[in-house]
């Protein structure tokens, strides 16, 4: 399987208008911590970036079906912290797509690995992951923390064809 389109967008232009909501993270109890997003900014732009046009609609499965919902803010906080390799589940016919901001990066790990290769991201860049088709995790973290934002959506199938080549 490939990707037609450019899976990170270094330096993305929004990067430093994102706006965090407060809140309180829900700790894993293993280092790493989530907190849901639900007013979020250039949610839209974030999936443009790779030729995708996502719809609201669908969010009520990722709701209830992903623990961090549809947009969320995703901190390693211990050393060793990592991301198991997983496939997320999405409804039939989609695409449980994440586009995927580093906000913070540590001195040493929080990279993506999708699909068995680690991707080098630095802060401010924007990452593309199908979550619910390709395998994905993270380098274990050291000597900082990992803080991400993560865009979620689910995109129908027919419309992922554009961008990635589907078995």
């Amino acid at each position: 399987m490939k990707l037609k389109v450019e899976r990170v967008i270094k330096n993305w232009k929004y990067a430093k208008k994102i706006k965090i909501e407060e809140g309180i993270f829900n700790d894993n109890g293993q280092g790493r911590r989530f907190k849901k997003q639900s007013k979020v900014n250039y949610w839209k732009e974030a999936f443009k970036e790779f030729k995708l046009t996502p719809s609201k609609k669908d969010s009520g499965f990722l709701e209830k079906n992903f623990r961090g919902g549809e947009n969320y803010i995703g901190n390693h906080y211990l050393d060793g912290a990592c991301v198991p390799e997983h496939v997320d589940p999405a409804p039939t016919n989609c695409v449980h797509v994440r586009a995927n901001l580093m906000l913070k990066k540590p001195s040493i790990g929080g990279n993506p690995i999708i699909n068995g290769k680690e991707i080098e991201v630095n802060e401010n860049d924007l990452w593309l992951c199908l979550v619910s088709i390709e395998p994905h995790s993270s380098t274990p973290i050291q000597g900082g923390e990992r803080v991400i934002f993560s865009f979620g959506a689910l995109i129908k199938k027919e419309d992922i064809k554009n961008i990635y080549e589907l078995q």
